[in-house]
């Protein structure tokens, strides 16, 4: 018995080690398994992140922000015409000269920008009044009204809205005046040389005019420097404010609908003629052409570059007492003010020899230095000189005429709603070919703002409305040099496609490839273990 006893133990030791084996076996066969599981659950979590989670996630925080623009809208405005509306009133004794004035005026003005709409005076009821009465007549702004009077011997332009003209006037004189007053060729030119720089208008003078004219701006500093070369022989009492405010000031403030002036002064001093002056008989001469020679070398000194404003300058050149008189050589002429183009004007003060002698002070006379000032300043900004063409009544202080400000309203309409289309048309033109510029909702928002108020622009001058035109064009203007020179048009996300991929191909490259090719083990895990 105890034999039997002991065989059997054996064969029960070997059946639990046996047992035991199996259950190591089986456990090892789970653990690799959940292994398995684990390492392709891993990978498909990891893949899912990153294909899911992480690569859209890139893309948006790395996607440029575009705000939406009209492109539409700016295209639009291409194919819009320019429609200036403007009343013209005539007033005759005769109705039957009435009507034929009337018709000659749809004629004349039926190939031009202008829609004119003529009609009878009702302003004007007797013919006896004089010219100071007529002139107290008010014609509604923009407007002109042809009176025929026996107060003059020729056209002449009224300093309201009125063009007188002497019975028995031809038509196609008034006519021409007419068109002259409207200054329908400089607006054309303005026009077409802006948006077509190699044409302009076949009259000379206007393309002249149009080039001293400063550029278009919403603001303008307005300096006057006063340069005393020898202060130690030649001692000037004069306090430039004083003019300015009494000469300069009520023109600024007529001009305020338009663009705003800073107006300043300055003294410099010890600063010579770069180039010195033959002498002609009793006086010296510079001529014209060499006045670059003073321009130059006070450029430096002028202090135009404190502000982004275009600045107009105004330089008044005391002489030196070894040259005086000095004068200025133009056309056979002898002048002390000379005009550098969309610059400014430099003029000579000859002082008297006893101020130079006795060490007197010299004190210039306001209204001989201003009058040249003003005249320059009338040129910069685009005021119509019709002094060659047709006869003006006289003015009795520095302000402008009341037809010479419209013309002043239109010219700078059409000036800056033309400038306010190249650069939308420039701007959409760049933002649409080059897609990664950033285009901020400010940016976008300019754009809209500009495009909007261009539009009404042409809506408000077709109707006649030249204030309400006017300010639209301002805004317009404004806020599309706004958009087009915003800093953030030239951020750092700038930069084309292919160096975009260069950049992040070898941060992305060696984490993707692991991550691609570990789906194909998935999809195999995940058809054998759902047998799918």
């Amino acid at each position: 018995m105890d034999t039997l006893v002991g065989d059997k133990q054996p064969s029960d030791t070997v059946e639990t080690l046996t047992n035991d084996a199996s259950n190591d076996e089986i456990w090892e066969i789970i653990d690799k398994e959940d292994d398995e599981d684990l390492r392709n659950l891993s990978a498909a979590v990891y893949a899912f992140i990153l294909l899911v989670i992480g690569i859209p996630l890139w893309w948006r925080m790395t996607e440029v922000q575009r705000h939406s623009l009209p492109y539409a809208q700016i295209s639009q405005l291409g194919t819009m015409d320019v429609v200036i509306s403007t009343d013209i009133f005539v007033y005759t004794k005769n109705p039957y000269v009435t009507e034929q004035i009337i018709e000659q005026i749809y004629t004349t003005f039926n190939s031009t920008m202008f829609s004119i709409s003529a009609h009878p005076s009702t302003f004007i009821n007797s013919d006896d009044h004089t010219l100071n009465k007529l002139e107290m007549v008010i014609t509604p702004l923009g407007s002109l009204q042809l009176v025929e009077t026996t107060s003059v011997d020729d056209i002449i332009a009224g300093i309201g809205r009125n063009i007188y003209f002497p019975p028995n006037t031809d038509i196609q004189l008034l006519m021409d005046s007419l068109k002259r007053l409207l200054q329908t060729d400089a607006l054309s030119d303005s026009m077409i040389s802006m948006l077509n720089p190699g044409n302009h208008s076949d009259d000379q003078q206007v393309v002249t005019d149009r080039q001293r004219r400063v550029r278009p701006s919403s603001d303008y500093n307005v300096l006057l420097t006063v340069v005393n070369p020898e202060p130690e022989k030649l001692h000037v009492s004069w306090k430039p404010e004083i003019p300015l405010n009494r000469y300069l000031q009520p023109l600024l403030d007529q001009l305020k609908l338009i663009s705003n002036f800073s107006v300043q002064s300055q003294w410099l001093y010890l600063i010579d003629l770069v180039q010195k002056p033959p002498k002609l008989n009793t006086t010296f001469v510079l001529d014209k052409n060499h006045a670059q020679y003073i321009i130059t070398p006070l450029e430096k000194k002028l202090g135009s570059g404190v502000s982004r404003n275009p600045c107009i300058h105004f330089v008044v050149y005391v002489t030196p007492c070894s040259y005086i008189p000095l004068y200025f050589h133009e056309n056979n002429q002898l002048t002390t003010a000379m005009m550098s183009a969309r610059w400014g004007g430099v003029q000579f003060l000859n002082a008297n020899q006893m101020s130079c002698n006795e060490s007197v002070s010299f004190i210039p006379d306001d209204l001989s230095i201003m009058t040249p000032i003003i005249t320059q300043f009338h040129s910069l900004i685009g005021v119509p000189n019709m002094s060659n063409y047709i006869s003006l009544m006289p003015l009795k202080s520095s302000t402008l005429r009341k037809w010479q400000l419209d013309s002043m309203y239109r010219l700078k309409i059409i000036e800056q709603y033309t400038n306010t289309r190249i650069t939308l048309t420039s701007l959409s033109r760049l933002l649409g070919e080059i897609s990664n510029i950033v285009i901020i909702e400010e940016v976008g928002k300019a754009v809209t703002e500009s495009v909007e108020a261009a539009t009404k622009v042409l809506q408000c001058i077709e109707k006649g409305k030249l204030e309400e035109a006017l300010e639209y064009s301002k805004i317009a203007f404004e806020t599309s040099e706004f958009a087009f020179t915003h800093p953030s048009l030239l951020a750092l996300l700038y930069f084309p496609d292919d160096q975009k991929y260069a950049v992040y191909i070898p941060l992305f490259l060696p984490v993707m490839i692991p991550v691609l090719m570990s789906l194909k083990g998935v999809k195999n895990w995940i058809q054998l273990k759902y047998k799918i």
